[in-house]
């Protein structure tokens, strides 16, 4: 990775994380309710509750592609396999072929 585009990120990164701790002291004084049907949590500072469905929210797209993903991998390494197969039959043609042709 070249200089110029690491710097890039490096800058992005931190330009994220200072808007997120100024959003988190903006609405540090903030509390709400959350009601799951069941119980409710009273009093939960706002950043503490955005921040934390972010991080599930993200656990839960992981969860639910994971089986894809697994699929999608082994039906890759399979393809890898049969393309390794194929190549090496027409490299032992394309010899085979070299030897009749320096017979001749």
């Amino acid at each position: 990775m070249k200089n110029g585009k690491l710097l890039v990120r490096i800058l992005g990164g931190a330009l994220v994380v200072t808007a997120l701790a100024w959003f988190a002291y903006a609405n540090d004084g903030r509390y709400v309710d959350l009601r799951f049907g069941l119980f409710t949590l009273r009093d939960v500072s706002l950043p503490v509750v955005i921040f934390g469905s972010v991080i599930v929210g993200m656990l839960l797209v992981i969860a639910v592609s994971w089986r894809t993903d697994v699929r999608m991998r082994r039906a890759l390494s399979k393809y890898d396999q049969i393309g390794a197969s194929v190549m090496n039959n027409v490299e032992s043609e394309t010899r085979d072929l070299e030897e009749v042709n320096s017979k001749t």
